[in-house]
């Protein structure tokens, strides 16, 4: 699994041609084996005859230990993008990633995103890290999404989330329903006393929407986009059971007599069921993707479709197809998968029109193709918060341009 963590200072310290421990060097070498072009890139980096190593030779003296969060933040305040695009366009069978150079803020590795950063982040006044809040949008333009909920409570009422106060929400047996300061719905009992029949909530987000909770158990979940969860409002039986349509990621609170499960309703092969014990785990199961996959963080869990099932370990993933095919996949890129819930979208290699699916559903548009248009690839880390026009401005290329007409996007060649 690449070190998307790990790997800046090291590239950096390359890059200043200091001496690398073993270690270090060991993760370089990992680092480069996993792209193509990689190892051709430092070398060009590395001998530019450009200012690039002065400035990497300031980053010594940033405040910040991730030279990503300053990059972020230089490219929020200047407007996003610079003269060339943000994250770039390839055919599949494009040459090696040297050829896009240094100049773009994002590109085919942390590598250049470092390169690219470095004059925004040397030469300018420090700012706060990305917030997850959506920038200021032009009225003509595409508002991204953000906090966004309906809670339906056990007697059918409906709480628009968007509006709604902080405070308590509604009493339900002996459980108090609350929106707290950062948006989050929490749930705590008055009393140990038990209800006399279940009762259950639903969360559900729009399209452009996101909102997260604490169950009555303590678990957490975060709702991505179009997305929605059905829940008790208080967990009374052996095992304790959630059903969910669309992506969230889970924080399951650990109790090893009441074992946790999440029905999936939504995704291309019908119903499945994930059993867990105490872990941190993402779902993404949307009947308009081509398969539904459960990738785990950390802990155990066991997916389940039918006869076939598949036991997890971290880093894992396992991927339900429209037709019913359960295969597992090892050393999957969690920080990508993950990247939805703290405010980013995160392209590793994904194609057009998985990218594209993602932006749709946060900014509530249509996609249409036309033409002929040749493969694509995008490599990236963006924020989420940005106006529609100006994530579209970094992923044009060559070969792909995108045209805004109301709520619709015309992609073509």
């Amino acid at each position: 699994m690449e070190q998307y963590i790990d790997i800046d200072p090291i590239v950096t310290k390359y890059l200043r041609e200091e001496t690398l421990s073993p270690e270090e060097q060991a993760a370089l070498d990992a680092w480069i084996s996993q792209g193509e072009g990689r190892s051709r890139m430092l070398e060009d980096l590395r001998n530019d005859p450009t200012s690039i190593k002065e400035k990497l030779l300031q980053m010594e003296q940033m405040a910040n230990n991730r030279i990503w969060d300053s990059i972020v933040s230089r490219v929020q305040q200047d407007g996003y993008w610079k003269d060339e695009p943000a994250v770039p366009t390839l055919p599949a069978n494009a040459p090696a990633a040297r050829n896009f150079g240094w100049r773009y803020l994002m590109a085919a590795s942390v590598l250049l995103l470092i390169a690219a950063g470095a004059y925004w982040a040397l030469n300018r006044t420090p700012a706060a890290a990305p917030a997850v809040t959506a920038q200021q949008t032009p009225a003509a333009d595409v508002a991204p999404g953000g906090n966004r909920a309906t809670l339906t409570l056990a007697d059918g009422r409906k709480i628009n989330l968007d509006s709604s106060v902080n405070g308590l929400l509604a009493s339900q047996g002996n459980t108090r329903v609350t929106k707290l300061s950062d948006g989050q719905l929490a749930y705590n009992k008055t009393s140990e006393e038990k209800p006399q029949s279940p009762a259950f909530n639903v969360l559900s987000t729009p399209r452009a929407g996101q909102f997260s909770l604490a169950l009555p158990d303590g678990s957490r979940v975060w709702l991505n986009n179009a997305s929605s969860l059905r829940y008790p409002v208080a967990f009374t039986g052996a095992t304790r059971e959630v059903e969910l349509s669309g992506e969230a990621y889970f924080e399951v609170a650990k109790d090893a007599n009441h074992p946790f499960f999440v029905h999936t309703t939504g995704g291309p092969a019908g119903p499945a069921t994930i059993e867990v014990l105490g872990t941190s785990f993402n779902i993404m199961a949307y009947n308009d993707e081509s398969a539904e996959r459960a990738t785990l963080i950390d802990g155990s869990i066991r997916y389940i479709h039918g006869h076939n099932s598949a036991l997890l370990k971290p880093e894992e993933q396992s991927v339900l197809d429209a037709t019913g095919n359960l295969k597992t996949l090892s050393n999957v890129n969690v920080a990508e998968i993950t990247a939805w819930k703290n405010g980013y979208f995160h392209f590793d290699h994904a194609s057009l029109e998985t990218t594209m699916r993602q932006i749709a559903r946060w900014y509530d548009i249509s996609v249409e193709y036309k033409g002929a248009i040749p493969p694509q690839q995008f490599v990236g880390k963006i924020q989420r918060n940005m106006p529609l026009s100006s994530l579209l401005k970094g992923l044009t290329g060559e070969h792909i341009h995108f045209t805004v007409e109301g709520r619709t996007v015309l992609v073509q060649p």
